[in-house]
């Protein structure tokens, strides 16, 4: 009865593209075997056979049998010889053709043919050239870069052995079958030009064979010279670089311990330091000095942004300042926190600032000296002729007299006061900061400025508010600063082509939250020409002036900036062409909030 099933079943499947074979699922066997199925296998036993004996995977089969998808899934044959073969199967009821229920499952074959044509289409697209043979060297298939290099078409390559087109030694040949080998070769192009190739070869087990397909790669060795001396030049001008530039490069993580040191011996400060990794990087400074840095490599972690800290450090008899840049490692992994610090010595160019700056307060002097001599000469002619008086009339009311002579000295103390200004102004400031009302300095640069508005007609005015905090601050370079916002403020004014008719300058102070921060707000304002948007985009840039053809630098503002930077501060400028200009300085104010 089974046998005339199985007699019917595979004459109903006769038609199938696919072979296919029965399995019985009590028994573990084939009972029957399409013919296409046994001769790829290379079987001509007898039936029934043990699935065992034809499929790899017979866990898999039974597994799928009970499921009863209808999908096709990979599994591996087992040849004669016991090697697998990779295919794709369908697992059918036996239900589907007899309306009962039986323990014999059909299995559809389909054999994985497609994989090596899909492979030889994408190797194509090589930019070198490229080869596959069979495990004699036959060859199967050529790259387009390899057929051009040679003159030859695929269908004249096909009939070729890979020996006939390489000329290869005895023993690189029997290598060649048998394992990876790496070979200098010279070979002649088919248009008879010769080149240095370095041979690759590759073995790659084939699907249906189960041989070995070779794999061959012709790499050429002008282009790798010329790519080994191209990484070897970079990798020199990489060492120039970094034996010449005047920094140290310092890995840590958020504890300041050291985690790598670059090795950059000309940098002197951790010649004479000698960093090591696993230590902490700030235990060479003063307590003051380690508590600042530590701060400030917590702020730079937490906001993930670079921060800057100066340091002083006494090396070899000698103060220098040193600048570190504390630039946050971005990792995949947050818990990996790492911290680059960029030393650098900043001695020289401190120095160089300070003369640039010392350059920006005569350029200020000068501005404002011809207005102080006409406000000196005032007080100086008034008590001249008190004087006068004294010694040609003899004044007998001592009342009189007295007033005569308090008029001459408050004429003196004028003078005094302007002149003490001018050289307050002109005297080398000293590098500390100093506790300030920020009051004073308005007062003192008021002093300076307003005589040189009344020489140009300029209304000068000013403002403070009301319980304004101190500052910590170079004073002098703040009133320089504020002198030279005035002085641009003044020839603004004064070099319009049509006038204003009520020019004016107001110089101000006052107190403004931002930021979580109280900021002392110094301001001037006036109502001059403005500035138009291009001019505004380059006006902190070195060097930039408007006024060329009128002496100006073109410094004043670049060095104004920089100051206030180095007090923590920012410097605004906001304006409306034709209507006027406000030039805001935010300074930190000391507060118990802003610690």
């Amino acid at each position: 009865m089974l046998d005339s099933k199985i007699l019917r079943l595979s004459q109903l499947l006769s038609h199938s593209s696919n072979p296919f074979l029965f399995v019985d699922l009590k028994s573990q066997n084939i009972l029957y075997c399409h013919e296409h199925i046994n001769n790829r296998l290379g079987f001509n036993e007898n039936l029934p056979r043990s699935i065992n004996r034809v499929f790899f995977e017979t866990s898999l089969i039974l597994n799928k049998a009970n499921d009863q998808n209808n999908e096709w899934f990979v599994i591996h044959l087992l040849n004669q010889n016991q090697e697998k073969i990779p295919a794709t199967v369908l697992i059918s009821s036996i239900s589907e053709f007899y309306e009962e229920q039986n323990e014999m499952i059909i299995v559809f074959v389909e054999w994985k043919t497609q994989i090596e044509n899909h492979s030889v289409h994408n190797n194509d697209n090589l930019e070198i050239p490229f080869l596959r043979t069979d495990s004699v060297g036959n060859i199967q298939f050529a790259n387009t870069r390899f057929l051009d290099f040679f003159s030859l078409t695929l269908e004249q390559i096909r009939k070729k052995s890979i020996f006939e087109i390489l000329s290869l030694p005895g023993q690189i040949k029997k290598d060649l079958l048998n394992q990876n080998i790496k070979h200098e070769i010279e070979i002649q192009s088919g248009f008879g030009e010769k080149q240095k190739f370095q041979l690759q070869s590759f073995l790659t087990p084939t699907i249906l064979t189960n041989t070995n397909e070779i794999t061959i790669l012709l790499l050429n060795l002008s282009s790798i010279q010329n790519a080994e001396y191209t990484i070897k030049y970079g990798e020199d001008k990489l060492r120039t670089f970094f034996a010449t530039i005047n920094n140290g490069f310092v890995i840590v993580n958020q504890d300041a311990v050291i985690l790598e040191v670059a090795p950059i011996f000309k940098f002197l400060l951790f010649q004479l330091l000698a960093f090591e990794i696993g230590e902490n990087i700030f235990h060479f400074f003063d307590k003051e000095t380690k508590a600042k840095l530590t701060d400030v490599l917590q702020n730079s972690i937490e906001t993930q942004t670079t921060q800057r800290a100066e340091f002083d450090y006494l090396l070899l008899g000698e103060e220098k300042t040193f600048e570190i840049k504390f630039i946050p490692v971005r990792r995949l992994n947050p818990n990996d926190i790492k911290v680059m610090l960029v030393f650098s010595d900043i001695t020289e160019t401190k120095r160089l600032d300070r003369q640039l700056i010392e350059s920006m307060k005569f350029a200020s002097i000068g501005e404002i000296a011809a207005g102080l001599a006409h406000e000196i000469n005032n007080p100086l002619q008034s008590a001249l002729l008190y004087l006068e008086d004294l010694i040609t009339v003899d004044e007998a009311d001592p009342i009189e007299r007295k007033n005569i002579l308090q008029k001459i000295e408050a004429a003196n103390l004028r003078i005094r006061d302007l002149v003490k200004a001018l050289l307050d102004l002109g005297r080398m400031e000293s590098p500390n900061r100093d506790f300030v009302s920020p009051y004073y300095i308005l007062v003192r640069t008021s002093e300076l400025v307003e005589v040189s508005c009344r020489k140009k007609n300029i209304h000068f005015t000013r403002h403070a508010g009301p319980n304004l905090p101190g500052i910590f601050v170079r004073w002098q370079e703040i009133e320089q600063v504020l002198i030279n916002c005035v002085v641009n403020s003044i020839n603004a004014l004064s070099e319009m082509e049509t006038a204003r008719k009520d020019p004016k300058i107001e110089l101000g102070i006052d107190i403004v939250r931002s930021q979580n921060k109280d900021w002392v707000v110094f301001s001037v304002e006036d109502n001059g020409p403005g500035i138009d948007d291009d001019t505004l985009e380059k006006v902190f840039l070195p060097l930039f002036t408007t006024r060329r053809n009128k002496q100006g630098t073109g410094l004043g503002l670049s060095i104004s900036k920089k100051i206030i930077a180095e007090h923590g501060g920012e410097i605004y400028i906001k304006t409306k062409n034709g209507v006027g200009t406000k030039v805001e300085i935010f300074l930190p104010a000391h507060t118990d909030e802003n610690g």
